[in-house]
């Protein structure tokens, strides 16, 4: 990421501290490390000020472990057009760059990125299907994250989108197995353009395609989808793993997370030990030390009886435990289907049953609760219940207990309740002693 900003600003240093910080924040795996990174910012900034510079170009690289920082210092003012603090557009960078005189640092920052990796030896084969951007526009993406979805139901979010990517990839190269890596950045350019987004690609060297785009082919609402920039660079990945058999992807800017642009980093040699990208081979590997964790899907009828509670709620527990479940997730999962059952007796006294299915795919287990009479109304609890109040705690709890709780009414299907709650594993179970923990990689 570069910026440029203005040598006559009032406080630059200041300035440049705060671009930083706020790229730093969307990124970093933990966003507390960032304040210790800012002040050797501020530092850095304040030593490449003179009396005579015009502009300094702030240039932070995040393609290794750690981001390094430098500033050069221009001599000119900012290029006309741009504003004090702007963004440099990557396609614009390496004019600007012609234009430092000097330059400061580079320093590296002690702040780890949010880890990117999804497939640890690259995405496993995927299934061949008949789907290709270039035909079919922007519909390919949607057909290829079902596809995946489909040949791996359980991975996690990032997992399917790299999937995704990988059959696009496979589809677009499908007659063009051996590419050197002008070709490879020709077609990956050519793919994504199909799908709708305004990408270049280059080769910068032999060992490098960078691809950059301000429009991204899933829209504005991919901010709520992030995992979908997997896609493109499952897609890249792919592609360029045809060069040498192997490639390395990193995301370092993303318009998902809030930067102007969106720029892949693709190398195309074996990931080294300092960097944490996505890995790509060629051909694909049968199997991954990150291979999907095993499926659970448990579906009850239970007599609408207040005995018939504790039953589900020992069968769950159970069956989490079997499968590594930390014993405080299992303990905020049984108390959530505790409380979601105990509402279905205690309200939904015209049906004689109802069902509940507990459903553990990658890292997340959802917990859905149907009762076939008439149900709850959630919304007619408003706020924290009183403290000497009988009812409503229920609901509290249980949208204090899971990451996501749903209500809907279904006039033939009665009143149900979905939860979904993130899991954590023990690395001493056997089930995970020689695995790779699930994780979404995002």
């Amino acid at each position: 990421m570069d910026w440029l900003v203005s040598g006559h600003h009032p406080d630059a240093a200041a300035r440049a501290t705060v671009l930083v910080g706020d790229h730093l924040r969307r990124h970093a795996a933990d966003p507390d490390a960032v304040e210790q990174a800012l002040a050797d910012t501020r530092r850095l900034v304040a030593t490449a000020l003179t009396p005579g510079t015009g502009a300094l170009r702030v240039h932070l690289d995040w393609t290794g472990a750690l981001p390094t920082l430098s500033v050069g210092r221009l001599a000119h003012d900012a290029p006309t057009g741009t504003t004090d603090g702007a963004v440099v557009p990557v396609r614009d960078r390496e004019a600007v760059d012609a234009g430092v005189q000097d330059s400061v640092g580079p320093v590296a920052l002690a702040v780890e990125r949010r880890v990117q990796e999804i497939f640890r030896a690259g995405p496993p084969p995927t299934p061949l299907v008949d789907v290709d951007p270039r035909r079919d526009g922007a519909a390919a993406a949607a057909v290829a994250l079902v596809a995946a979805r489909e040949a791996h139901p359980t991975v996690s979010g990032p997992q399917s989108a790299g999937l995704a990517g990988a059959i696009l990839a496979q589809a677009a190269a499908e007659d063009e197995p051996d590419l050197d890596a002008h070709q490879a950045a020709a077609l990956i350019q050519e793919v994504h353009a199909a799908l709708g987004s305004d990408a270049q690609v280059a080769v910068t060297d032999d060992g490098v395609i960078e691809m950059s785009m301000t429009t991204c082919p899933f829209g504005p609402a991919v901010s709520t989808a992030p995992s979908l920039c997997h896609l493109s660079a499952g897609l890249a990945g792919q592609i360029a793993a045809r060069v040498h058999g192997h490639a390395t992807v990193l995301l370092d800017e993303t318009l998902a997370l809030g930067d102007p642009g969106c720029h892949l980093h693709v190398r195309l040699e074996p990931a080294e030990e300092d960097v944490r990208g996505e890995t790509h081979q060629w051909p694909t590997v049968a199997t991954t030390p990150n291979e999907p964790t095993p499926h659970l899907d448990l579906s009850l009828s239970l007599p609408n009886e207040t005995s018939s509670v504790p039953v589900v709620r020992r069968l769950a527990a159970q069956a989490l435990r079997a499968f590594g479940v930390t014993g405080e997730d299992i303990d905020d999962v049984q108390l959530a289907i505790t409380e979601a059952c105990a509402n279905v007796v205690d309200h939904a006294t015209d049906a004689d049953t109802y069902e509940v299915k507990v459903e553990l795919a990658a890292d997340r287990c959802a917990i859905t609760v149907v009762d076939q009479g008439r149900g709850f109304d959630p919304s007619a609890t408003v706020g924290p219940p009183a403290v000497d109040a009988e009812s409503g705690r229920g609901l509290m709890l249980m949208r204090a207990l899971v990451d996501n709780v749903a209500f809907r009414s279904e006039p033939q299907a009665g009143a149900v309740v979905h939860m979904v709650k993130t899991l954590r594993f023990d690395r001493a179970h056997p089930l995970w002693r020689d695995r790779e923990l699930p994780h979404t990689g995002t």
